[in-house]
């Protein structure tokens, strides 16, 4: 599946997202018994450039939360997956190209069940390792799918104090961050 056409599935994506919405509101919430800080994470559009905007760190034990803040109507759904460092495609339609056919996009896909022909998304969270964030994708890792315009997904950073977390979006791979944890 590409990036351009799973910008086109706008239509559905309004559909799809009423079920994500609902599973991300019932999804890891914050543990109401410790007082968790809670960092967020931003999903923005400028024009046409797409990119997270956050911080460079996170307290391991505190909720990392994903806003969506870009309209799927323009820019289509969104990832945040976590990777290995050494797995962020190249930045060119080559790299995009191999990142999708056999890289860890195609990974990432797979792993959210994503349906290109029926254009449907099976698995909304996919979690790895720990549960929370931890896990980078090789071929299996932490990531969250979205379609939906503010919508939001947090769970703890079951990440250990000094790990870096690298992330990006598979359907936009030029969005690329990393996140230190203290």
């Amino acid at each position: 599946m590409t990036a351009g056409h799973l910008r086109r599935v706008g239509a559905i994506g309004a559909i799809v997202a009423l079920g994500a919405t609902g599973l991300a509101s019932t999804g890891a919430q914050a543990d109401e018994s410790r007082a968790a800080k809670t960092t967020t994470i931003s999903m923005e559009l400028d024009g046409r450039n797409t990119f997270f905007k956050g911080p460079n760190s996170v307290k391991a034990g505190d909720e990392l939360e994903i806003v969506n803040n870009t309209s799927p109507k323009a820019i289509g759904p969104h990832t945040f997956s976590l990777i290995d460092k050494d797995k962020y495609p190249e930045l060119s339609k080559k790299g995009f190209k191999e990142c999708f056919k056999t890289g860890v996009c195609a990974s990432i896909f797979k792993a959210h069940e994503v349906n290109e022909k029926k254009e449907t998304v099976g698995k909304f969270v996919v979690r790895s390792g720990k549960d929370g964030w931890d896990d980078g994708f090789g071929k299996r890792g932490d990531s969250w799918f979205t379609f939906a315009e503010d919508e939001t997904f947090s769970q703890e950073v079951t990440a250990k104090k000094g790990d870096k977390l690298f992330y990006f979006c598979s359907i936009h791979p030029e969005m690329q961050g990393k996140i230190k944890v203290k």
